[in-house]
């Protein structure tokens, strides 16, 4: 009998414990050229908690704040669960999550914002294009928490388009902020909301600001006010089988921003801005916080429209490091991998790898390595050069571009160690390089329409091996400006009337085997 007692009890307590948690904790690896990461996703309570049961209603006009919110702030003072938004339409202003809490949206759910700003002007600190501040609530936002979620087949949709009109005047707001940095005011005591007549910076749709352990998988997200979904500051972030669908303006889809280790894996971009963008911060103030983005691994992706497929600055001054890309089609985006920046942000960014990347019907370059950004909100006060070196991209293949590949650094801060091997591209325009220096390109095919397949300019140690250029021009190469150091080994310059010409140089140096 008391063996019986006993089995009895152990039993129970079983059962008790698998009533307490959905599941431990998983954890996804993955290899990565600087070494295995691993990252796990957070486990939660098996307990519910329906918004209804707080008194959320659908229909149009009533505002389900104070439901969702008491649904968060009851399901994270009971050690976590999840709060599941049901079918149907769900009309609310901003939500805040907290620890343990995992936002699942069923099927049939639509989790809708109110588009009224006035309900969002609760000074909240944010980093509003790389520069902190106190500024609106972001629509769904969570700081300090770890062991988030937002889950399930609902529908977020941000009803951003009344915000749009904001960034007419946003350049206002934006030069008090820089204002404030250069006058080394606390980012807590600059409060946007103060700007009179008021503030033009756009909030977030969802924005996650120093957390750790950040899942957020198979929503689908429609166009919110700027940014659709801001990590900021956070740590061991998977991102996974999303679906972002935006076309207002500065509406990316997903940005780590000075973040460490994330994982953006099988999503779905159609957006009115960047598909994925990586950020580090602005000028004065991305120097002071000091933080990179770092350990980011992309993979799976693919794009139907977009500026850009995986794209890293402008606001880079932090620093970009460590960040992998693979098996993801970039194709009718305006750039397929885009890296730029420009004189005054300062900033490294190295160590990047792009590898099995397809990408088709791109408007303008399949690849566009730049230090002469334009279009900066605000142009920058400071004249410190940022540096890029060590980029690799290996199997990359488009059908047509505009121009296949662009590289142009800036004359006293060359781009440095760029390596190309087989690389598959036709365009209007081939390869131009700009101030660059050791650059390689291996096993490459590039066919340019309208030009010499190879434009240098201003370029030392750029070799091309086992390589061969297509066009009907009757030039291989055409040099400008002092190139030193351009050796061409293994390719079909005989196939071309000239192999190069030098144009605008006294000194130029070819070397063809």
């Amino acid at each position: 009998m008391k063996y019986f007692q006993i089995l009895l009890i152990v039993l129970f307590s079983i059962l008790l414990q698998s009533c307490k948690t959905e599941n431990k904790n998983r954890f996804i690896t993955e290899e990565t050229p600087w070494g295995t990461e691993q990252f796990t996703l957070p486990a939660f309570n098996n307990k519910r908690f329906v918004i209804t049961d707080f008194g959320a209603k659908t229909g149009n006009n009533i505002n389900n704040q104070n439901a969702i919110q008491a649904a968060i702030d009851d399901c994270s003072s009971k050690k976590g669960g999840s709060v599941i938004i049901p079918e149907g339409t769900w009309e609310t202003s901003f939500i805040t999550l907290k620890s343990n809490v995992n936002l699942h949206l069923e099927k049939g759910a639509v989790l809708r914002f109110i588009n009224d700003f006035e309900l969002y002007k609760v000074p909240t600190f944010t980093r509003w294009e790389g520069i902190e501040c106190m500024n609106y609530h972001p629509l769904i936002y969570a700081k300090d928490a770890s062991n988030i979620a937002i889950t399930g087949d609902g529908i977020i949709d941000g009803n951003g388009e009344k915000w749009w009109k904001l960034r007419e005047h946003q350049i206002e707001s934006l030069s008090k902020l820089y204002d404030e940095v250069q006058a080394n005011t606390a980012p807590e005591k600059r409060n946007c909301l103060d700007f009179i007549p008021t503030s033009y910076l756009r909030p977030s749709l969802i924005q996650t600001v120093s957390c750790k352990n950040v899942w957020v998988e198979g929503v689908e997200i429609h166009s919110g006010p700027m940014w659709t979904v801001h990590f900021v500051y956070s740590e061991n972030v998977v991102a996974k089988k999303l679906k972002i669908v935006t076309v207002g303006s500065n509406n990316d889809g997903i940005t780590p921003d000075a973040c460490k280790k994330v994982l953006i894996d099988d999503c779905a971009f159609s957006t009115g801005d960047d598909c994925i963008v990586i950020k580090s911060g602005l000028n004065e103030d991305g120097w002071r916080v000091g933080k990179a983005s770092e350990r980011i691994i992309i993979k799976n992706c693919h794009t139907k429209t977009g500026h850009g497929g995986v794209v890293i600055g402008s606001e880079m001054s932090g620093g970009v490091k460590n960040i992998y890309a693979h098996d993801c089609d970039f194709s009718g985006t305006l750039i397929g991998v885009r890296v730029k920046s420009m004189k005054g942000r300062g900033g490294i960014v190295e160590n990047l790898w792009f590898k099995d990347i397809r990408m088709d019907s791109i408007k303008q370059e399949a690849i566009r390595i730049n230090m002469h950004y334009g279009a900066s909100s605000i142009a920058p006060r400071t004249t410190k050069l940022p540096i890029f070196r060590n980029f690799h991209f290996e199997n990359i293949n488009t059908s047509f571009s505009k121009t296949c590949i662009q590289i142009k650094g800036i004359p006293e801060q060359r781009i440095e160690n760029l390596t190309f091997k087989n690389i598959k591209m036709k365009g209007e325009l081939g390869v131009k390089i700009d101030d660059a220096t050791n650059c390689k390109f291996n096993s490459s095919i590039i066919e340019s329409v309208n030009a010499e397949p190879l434009q240098i300019v201003h370029s030392d140690n750029i070799r091309f091996n086992q390589s061969k250029f297509l066009s009907p021009t009757s030039t291989m190469v055409s040099l400008k400006d002092s190139c030193e150091n351009i050796n061409l080994t293994g390719t079909n310059f005989a196939d071309f009337k000239t192999a190069f010409i030098v144009v605008n140089s006294r000194k130029s140096e070819v070397t063809i085997k």
